[in-house]
């Protein structure tokens, strides 16, 4: 179940009953090495603070792009489009300026990370049709990921043949020229399953110079080698090439929003992306309620990316592999009962990174030849004690390794590295004040130390002389069900020292970064939903209100520029909601609204981008038990407004394209049959 709807753990130490939820009923059971949706949601929700569990039934019947639509309605989520596939995504401020791809948070699939070795990562790969579910583990409570930074961890769950077995053709079209095929096919055999999936895509875009054309493909085959073990290979490869549009003026964005950055098309701005990747994951059943998982992955990409003038074609090649292992699950001390998880995640990256001068979008002469190499490693260890029926002691903890080297070929003056090793530690409480009703607290350090965007920027001889982030988070909350309602809250602060804040400089100038001394990073996450109305016909017609608020409060802490300014990046407020009336599991129509306030775009605190409110709708039919058909619209009354933007240092006459336009009105519908 997704956003703010929570569902408590059935604990085998204390007798609870299980909460009716409101999302629809686990089709399947999972695997040992992919729990159900409902073994998974009762499982995050032992966490001591904010994680949340998106279904697949809630991003299923609409036309699902990128996180902006998956992550919707998730409290505390921020995520929005930049252009396509990629968003600003981030929790609780992580990130908070970086202006293009993911920064301060670890994105995994199948619990196998994601990112690059150096923490930074793309989001141009994810194929949402091939998710069966999206777990979201705020701050801290990503300790058993790896997950160091700030923000969490977003853990992305492949559908698998058991899960989904049979074969499903859909089809998506609507504005824009956009036109979509998927199909996936699941298949169980007597001690395996296999699932395939591939998904096609073609679209203008809503601005100029904003084509994209994909594919995607993901697989994955689970093989029961005993009672007792199970391992599960994975296999995914992507063709992505996807124009750029660029960033506009406030009043360009809002008179002209459909225009791309002239300087767009003058360059041919693009990111195309060529990928293989391939995993295992083993699980083995030690009994008594223990287990044990061991795992690699190996990860391909081919980058090009020609950009601005100043910074030229970007043509990299990486190549990304890791190890994990980890034991979890509950043992006996003393007469009480214990759930503990520990593991080590290893991280190890090589990139062939070149550059060219930009040639109205190919290759000129050659201007940068480095090999970067990134290895992190990150030993964890987590225990929840209970003392009582009612509580349970947290405790926990991370060991964190990071080396980051570049070798410049082109000039070896130039070439450097860093390694950098931290404690992490971590200490929380539960309370079951009610088998329905859960109340937490915790205090969790982090610690993320700076990518190789941040350490090579502007070509400085070596690495850009920066810290580590690091933070002390104190997070409370409570999440429950008593009658027709459900809440999902959490409050939050964090202590924040030398912060990684970027800045846009100029005009063809890439975002600088630096250390930001003390910052204040605080807010909170609240999702509430209402069953307003349920067998109102006697015939299954269910009327149910879901709300998702954002509260964020982020700043300097007598910063000697800037004071207690505060931080750029994101509004202070940020609200979805939606209202939906199903009649009968027969057709469902849901109203949504999307509203943010104003928000600072300079560290001066000068300039805002305008607040907006949007509406749409999402809309679906079922024909019968093999055809359903859906609908959704954005943007219904056509407003212009301000999605997202790149921060700045202070306005300028020259740095003041920084703003990406919200997309205009759009229609999208689609078929899926199932067979």
């Amino acid at each position: 179940m997704a956003g703010g709807a929570p569902a408590l753990a059935e604990d085998k130490a204390i007798v609870m009953e299980e909460i009716q939820v409101t999302a629809p009923k686990e089709k399947s059971a999972g695997t040992l090495t992919v729990p159900s949706n409902e073994e998974a949601e009762k499982e995050i929700k032992k966490a001591p603070g904010g994680v949340n569990v998106v279904a697949e039934e809630t991003f299923e019947d609409t036309y699902t792009l990128n996180f902006e639509d998956t992550l919707a309605l998730v409290p505390g989520a921020y995520a929005q489009k930049r252009f396509g596939e990629e968003v600003r995504l981030s929790l609780r401020g992580s990130g908070l300026a970086r202006g293009f791809h993911l920064l301060g948070l670890r994105l995994l699939q199948d619990g196998i990370p994601y990112n690059l070795a150096d923490g930074s990562g793309d989001f141009q790969e994810m194929d949402f049709l091939a998710l069966q579910r999206i777990e979201v583990y705020k701050g801290g409570n990503a300790l058993q990921y790896g997950g160091i930074t700030l923000g969490g961890a977003i853990n992305l769950i492949t559908k698998n043949g058991k899960s989904h077995p049979g074969q499903m053709f859909r089809f998506d079209g609507g504005s824009d020229q956009t036109f979509r095929l998927h199909v996936q096919s699941g298949y169980q055999f007597d001690k395996s399953d296999l699932f395939v999936s591939v998904t096609a895509t073609t679209s203008d875009g809503f601005r100029d110079h904003a084509d994209q054309e994909n594919v995607k493909f993901n697989s994955n085959y689970g093989l029961q080698l005993s009672d007792t073990v199970e391992t599960r290979f994975y296999l995914s490869t992507n063709v992505i090439a996807q124009e750029l549009p660029g960033t506009l003026t406030l009043g360009e964005a809002l008179s002209n929003p459909e225009n791309a950055n002239p300087s767009a098309i003058t360059q041919n701005w693009q990111r195309d992306i060529n990928s293989v990747r391939f995993s295992n994951k083993t699980t083995f059943d030690l009994g008594g309620g223990r287990f044990a998982d061991v795992g690699a992955y190996v990860n391909h990409k081919n980058l090009y990316h020609p950009i601005t003038s100043f910074v030229g074609v970007i043509d990299q090649t990486s190549v990304d592999y890791g190890v994990f292992a980890q034991a979890y699950g509950t043992y006996t001390l003393s007469g009480y009962k214990n759930e503990f998880r520990g593991g080590v995640l290893s991280q190890f990256g090589h990139t062939n990174a070149l550059v060219f001068q930009n040639i109205g979008g190919a290759r000129g002469a050659l201007t940068a030849d480095q090999d970067l190499s990134a290895e992190t490693v990150v030993l964890y260890g987590e225990n929840h004690f209970y003392f009582n029926p009612k509580w349970a002691l947290v405790t926990g903890g991370q060991v964190i390794y990071a080396g980051r080297e570049a070798e410049n070929k082109l000039n070896p003056a130039r070439s450097d590295s860093q390694t950098t090793a931290t404690f992490n530690p971590r200490v929380g409480v539960m309370y079951h004040h009610t088998p329905a009703i859960q109340m937490f607290a915790n205090v969790t350090r982090s610690y993320e130390p700076p990518d190789f965007t941040n350490l090579t920027q502007g070509g400085a001889a070596g690495f850009v002389p920066l810290s580590a982030q690091k933070a002390w988070t104190v997070e409370v909350g409570t999440r429950g069900q008593h009658g027709r309602a459900s809440w999902d809250i959490a409050l939050y602060r964090a202590w924040v020292d030398d912060e990684l804040l970027q800045f846009t400089t100029g005009p063809g100038f890439p975002a600088s970064t630096f250390n930001a001394d003390a910052t204040i990073h605080q807010g909170v996450e609240a999702g509430l939903d209402f069953l307003l109305v349920e067998n109102l016909l006697q015939g299954g017609d269910r009327l149910q209100w879901r709300n998702a608020y954002t509260y964020s409060d982020f700043n300097f802490d007598g910063n000697a520029q800037h004071g207690d300014n505060t931080l750029p990046g994101q509004p202070p407020h940020f609200y979805q909601t939606e209202l939906r009336y199903a009649h009968q599991d027969k057709w469902f129509v849901a109203p949504t609204l999307e509203a943010a306030s104003s928000a600072y775009v300079d560290f001066s605190n000068r300039l805002k981008a305008p607040g907006y409110a949007i509406l749409g709708f999402t809309a679906g039919y079922t024909v019968n038990k093999s055809i359903d058909l859906f609908a959704n619209g954005r943007n219904m009354l056509d407003k212009n407004f301000i999605s997202t933007f790149s921060t700045i240092a202070t306005p300028t006459a020259f740095n003041q394209a920084a703003f990406y336009p919200g997309d205009d009105r759009r229609i999208f519908g689609g078929v899926r049959l199932k067979f």
